[in-house]
């Protein structure tokens, strides 16, 4: 079958259906075993118009009292008692409050605030799905995460769909293998957050865009072609704002690539509908504090960096060397030949020696017909190379082999390249373009706001599948090498594989800091096992105890309307019937257990201690 084929086979939908359940199956496994954790906290709480830490829910845990502040002894503290907001006048007095009230119907204004003080107004279409889909399928760990996995799967088939349709079956059909074990796009599955939708709208964005640009499909067609571009590059937009980087990268190869002025005039009316609906949410929507807000978060995170400061982790300050450091990785990591190599090996000599070990070889590769060498030496030359430097590593042997035979293997993209038709030439600049324009916008934007916070994977993450097109091409060029070349390479990508899944087992064992976050295995969701033993237990005349962290309140743009923290009381409440009247209160004199006060007892009856399962939230 040649390169360029793209009529489908039995066979070829049969080896898709094979690695479409294998992918499935690997971003079902573990899915719900553990906790919810702080950004998934935020997304089911905006997902239903609530505000994290109350700012619009002050009827359900307070009551609220006008009062004249000239009257207080001291105007900057309010009362005994008595609790103030950043207006004057207008004083919070701690109460009782039940599921019911805590669910009281939300409006729109509601969302719009829940989404602007809890996430910056980004991801209204995410949130405008996520939303019936919880009212069908409910709260659980499971079915919330399983609405990010359904999109990551369809990542997988339109991966296909696009290498297919641009570079035949073969790639197609690798590089839909290599999408289904990334272990990006699985750890993102396993997330109640709006990624795996936004990488799946890009891309349907790109393959559109790519038929526009080549022009061959009747006029009919080509409507229906701009129609999906506005619809898939507008809604990603509206699901993530960096979403715009994508955008950039398009405008840069039409750039070159778009030969037309009536393809010009009708690209910029298709960029005009497309930022049409991110344009009426900045200015009238629920996105109207964004950019302020956006501001605002790289005021504090520069200011961070400069002083030390460590609130949200160390945030070195944009220095060359710096941004080096943070964005090494987010390139490496794009590419499964070389993911997590920078993180596993440590040593500046170790990197040399695989450097020039790399070097060796590529130059070996390119000049061995000039150099003149014994008959039995040619072919075994660099089998002996990597084994000879492999002595000199004084750690990770084998991995930092891997890693010079994996720059060996990708300096035969130049050639790729060169054997490519005039068409596929085109096509492979657009695949370049959208593997290095999402990183290289956050590395400017770095730059620009003075720190290195925003340099990482998931705001890059709609680069993976124009990479692993490159990748699956390059696979198949491989084979064209002689046989000591395409061994070796087999062989230490082969060895590659296994240490991807060293990986994944890290991830599905929650000890993945890169792609779970955490270290330290979380526990399965303390919230629902507190829901569920309040259920059993509470009886009329009880009351619910929640524990309350003090909370800084610092600007009128905060989550917040009290000076301690409800998080633990809403997200229980989340696993409560919603017309349930338990009698819950929060007890400001703890931080550490939900307990119950039952009538006619003076003994507490706890009910969870949350110390250490407060994930993002401690």
């Amino acid at each position: 079958m040649s390169l360029n084929q793209t009529k489908e086979t039995l066979r070829s939908r049969l080896i898709l259906s094979l690695i479409l359940l294998a992918g499935l199956a690997l971003r079902l496994y573990h899915l719900d075993r553990y906790s919810i954790f702080f950004d998934e906290v935020s997304t089911l709480l905006v997902s239903q118009g609530i505000v994290l830490e109350g700012a619009n829910q002050k009827e359900a845990f307070a009551t609220r009292e006008l009062v004249d502040s000239r009257f207080w002894t001291t105007p900057e503290t309010p009362p005994k008692g008595v609790l103030r907001s950043f207006t004057a006048n207008e004083v919070f007095h701690p109460k009782t409050f039940t599921p019911a009230e805590f669910w009281a119907p939300k409006s729109i204004p509601d969302y719009y605030e829940a989404m602007t003080r809890s996430d910056i107004g980004n991801s209204p279409f995410y949130y405008s799905l996520l939303h019936p889909w919880i009212d069908i399928f409910g709260f659980s760990d499971f079915s919330i995460r399983f609405f990010s996995v359904i999109f990551s799967v369809l990542i997988i088939a339109l991966t296909y769909a696009f290498a297919r349709r641009f570079f035949g079956i073969n790639t197609a059909l690798i590089a839909a293998g290599i999408t289904a074990i990334e272990p990006f796009f699985i750890a993102y599955s396993h997330q109640a957050r709006n990624y795996s939708l936004t990488f799946f709208l890009t891309l349907a964005a790109t393959y559109f865009f790519l038929q526009i640009i080549e022009n061959k499909a009747s006029k009919r067609n080509t409507l229906w072609l701009y129609i999906g571009y506005v619809c898939s590059a507008g809604l990603g937009l509206l699901s993530h704002f960096l979403v715009i980087s994508v955008l950039l990268a398009h405008a840069v190869y039409a750039l070159f690539f778009l030969r037309t002025f009536k393809g010009w005039v009708r690209m910029a009316i298709a960029a005009v509908f497309t930022l049409s609906g991110v344009t009426w949410w900045l200015m009238f929507g629920g996105g109207v504090y964004t950019l302020s807000s956006l501001q605002h978060q790289a005021d504090l995170y520069r200011r961070m960096a400069e002083t030390g400061e460590q609130t949200f982790g160390n945030i070195p300050p944009a220095t060359p060397i710096n941004v080096f450091n943070k964005s090494l990785p987010v390139f490496t990591d794009l590419v499964i030949f070389t993911n997590g190599l920078t993180d596993a090996l440590g040593g500046k000599k170790n990197v040399a020696i695989a450097l020039v070990a790399a070097l060796i070889l590529i130059c070996w590769y390119r000049f061995k017909d000039k150099i003149n060498t014994p008959a039995w030496l040619t072919p075994r030359f660099p089998y002996l190379l990597i084994i000879l430097v492999s002595f000199f590593f004084t750690n990770h042997k084998l991995q930092f082999s891997i890693l010079s035979v994996s720059l060996f293997a990708l300096s035969f993209i130049p050639d790729l390249h060169k054997n490519a038709s005039r068409e596929q030439r085109s096509r492979l600049w657009l695949l370049y373009m959208m593997a290095l324009v999402p990183t290289l916008f956050l590395i400017l934007m770095s730059f620009k706001n003075g720190h290195t916070y925003g340099i990482t994977q998931r705001y890059s993450g709609f680069s993976f599948p124009y990479v692993i097109i490159l990748l699956s091409l390059l696979l198949q060029f491989y084979t064209t090498l002689q046989a000591e070349f395409r061994v070796l390479i087999f062989v230490f990508l082969a060895a590659q594989l296994y240490f991807v899944g060293l990986r994944l087992k890290e991830f599905y064992e929650d000890r993945s800091p890169k792609y779970g976050y955490f270290a330290v295995p979380r526990v399965p969701n303390p919230y629902i096992e507190a829901a569920k033993k309040i259920e059993a237990t509470y009886q009329p005349g009880d009351t619910v105890y929640y524990p309350s962290p003090r909370y800084e309140i610092t600007s009128e743009m905060d989550r917040t309307f009290l000076p301690y923290s409800i998080h633990d009381a809403q997200i229980t409440n989340l696993y409560f019937p919603k017309d349930a009247q338990y009698v819950q209160a929060m007890d400001t004199t703890q931080n550490e257990r939900i307990w119950i006060r039952k009538k006619g007892r003076t003994e507490p009856v706890e009910i969870m201690k949350l110390t250490g399962k407060r994930y993002g939230f401690e």
